[in-house]
């Protein structure tokens, strides 16, 4: 195979800047491309890079992307995809060997960014682990949906991802649900984890998180705390 058959580059860094490789190594976004060029078996060079500060940016990077979106990804001298679903989907489209699936139907419907985004808002609620709290309840309502999309691919029963490969639903997901189940019972006790409905969930979870790459290439939970008590700093 050619050196064009790889992506040669990728820019990967978390989303609110910052050069410290514990933060960074602990977003989501920097799992899902690790786990995506494992499986994917590409080469590539990684560029921690912080847009808002205009630093470490190559010139490929300020040239094609004005509004510094991350993880951004070139490939074949001058092609550039932007953001995690971007680039996995525009990667499978050209190398199809070896094929990543995108999930089951109407995958597009559940990503990892909606558990991202409320992890974080859980995270910074005084509210305790009950229907007072609006965040834990939209948590378990995004709990509720992902459990019957997995029942309706998987069925009740079933070994899930004991013996599959990763989806790229699965890269997509697993990172930010593993955050949160790290996160979420250091910052504010009393998590009480998935709920008794979706145990389907809660199955496919342990079965995604023991899986070789991912324990391979997964952040410690040291990094994981670090990257959100950075985020959960107040703005300055």
């Amino acid at each position: 195979r050619t050196h064009s058959s790889y992506p040669s580059s990728s820019g990967i860094n978390a989303e609110y800047g910052g050069l410290e490789e514990d933060t960074v190594n602990a977003d989501p976004a920097t799992t899902e491309m690790k786990i995506y060029f494992e499986l994917k078996g590409f080469k590539h060079k990684v560029h921690l890079v912080d847009p808002a500060a205009s630093k470490n940016l190559p010139p490929w990077f300020r040239r094609n992307n004005w509004d510094g979106v991350l993880p951004m990804a070139k490939y074949d001298k001058e092609q550039y995809k932007l953001g995690a679903t971007e680039i996995m989907t525009g990667l499978e489209e050209k190398f199809r060997v070896p094929l990543i699936s995108s999930g089951g139907p109407g995958a597009f419907r559940y990503r990892g960014t909606t558990v991202k985004e409320l992890t974080l808002s859980l995270l910074l609620s005084p509210e305790p682990y009950d229907d007072t709290n609006v965040h834990w309840k939209d948590m378990k309502n995004e709990f509720e949906d992902l459990n019957q999309y997995i029942v309706q691919c998987h069925n009740t029963e079933g070994d899930y991802l004991k013996h599959k490969k990763f989806s790229i639903w699965e890269i997509r997901l697993i990172p930010a649900l593993y955050n949160l189940l790290v996160a979420a019972p250091h910052f504010k006790p009393g998590f009480p984890g998935f709920p008794d409905d979706a145990g389907q969930l809660k199955s496919y979870v342990n079965h995604a998180i023991e899986d070789p790459v991912f324990m391979k290439l997964r952040p410690t939970e040291e990094q994981i705390i670090k990257y959100f008590e950075h985020k959960m700093k107040p703005s300055e």
